[in-house]
């Protein structure tokens, strides 16, 4: 791994600022993911503007590979474990049920009241749709992978779609839309978010949470977990707004925290403007 301050001919896609060579790994950092990529190299890439972090590398990262491979290589085998540990943690020690503190409280004191209908984009374990689930929630967890699917629906009891977020059909409205760590994972993020319009009705509330590539940095240096292969996008405060923006959503919230984990994390709700459109 090599500190370089190369500048190169690409553009940030959020604000269009300069970008240089930040990191040059040869090898996987502590911490990384097995996911048998060989040989090994990538570059991580920052925008002098906004921020921004990019990960430049020659691995694929397909619909299939976050159909099969990804929780597999991530949690080897040990889903259920997992999901009991994460569910049995104290509050104060819990990233879940602080996550669901601050999103119930901020819908309830927006609107009165708690959501009627709430889409959980890329659920994973299910251990945040569970917390849904107990506070008397109506929540739907969309899954790509079928094996997190089908322990969700056993352990959880929620209903479950296992398909990708960009291939969903007939489902919705919602009031909510959560997508918890998923978007760093997505190649098209404004097209991805985008699309979540046409699931919401006229009021409905999205809402992102990312990686702090900033804070990560300033606290972990490079080989902090934000910089992880799997994330195409490391994002700064500045990045998550241009996203928000280019995506047609109009900005309620917009916060960066440390999560109990230690995780650097930014997070923000974003509506629908007046008068929007599915296509704007």
């Amino acid at each position: 791994m090599v500190n370089l301050e190369e500048k190169i001919n690409r553009k940030c896609g959020f604000c269009r600022g300069d970008l240089y060579v930040l990191a040059s790994y040869k090898y996987p950092p502590k911490g990384e993911t097995n996911f048998n990529l060989e040989p090994y190299w990538r570059r991580l890439l920052k925008c002098r503007q906004c921020g921004h972090s990019v990960n430049q590398h020659r691995f694929e990262f397909d619909t299939d590979f976050y159909s099969n491979l990804y929780s597999a290589s991530t949690y080897k085998g040990q889903l259920r474990s997992r999901f009991q540990k994460i569910m049995s943690l104290p509050f104060d020690s819990s990233d879940n049920q602080q996550r669901f503190d601050f999103i119930s409280k901020f819908i309830i004191e927006l609107n009165g009241s708690a959501p009627s209908r709430c889409l959980d984009v890329g659920s994973g374990l299910g251990v945040f749709p569970a917390l849904l689930k107990e506070a008397g929630w109506t929540c739907t967890a969309l899954e790509p992978d079928p094996i997190a699917c089908n322990l969700i629906s056993e352990l959880v009891g929620v209903k479950t779609i296992n398909t990708h977020f960009m291939n969903v059909k007939n489902i919705g409205p919602f009031d909510l839309i959560t997508f918890n760590k998923v978007i760093e994972h997505v190649r098209n993020p404004v097209s991805f978010v985008k699309a979540s319009k046409k699931l919401l009705p006229p009021r409905g509330i999205v809402y992102i949470e990312v990686p702090d590539g900033e804070m990560a940095l300033k606290n972990n240096g490079i080989e902090s977990e934000e910089f992880f292969i799997e994330h195409f996008d490391i994002y700064s405060k500045k990045s998550l707004e241009c996203l928000f923006n280019m995506a047609g959503f109009e900005i309620l919230l917009l916060q960066n925290v440390t999560e109990p984990s230690g995780k650097f994390t930014i997070r923000g709700f974003a509506k629908m403007p007046e008068n929007s459109t599915i296509d704007e």
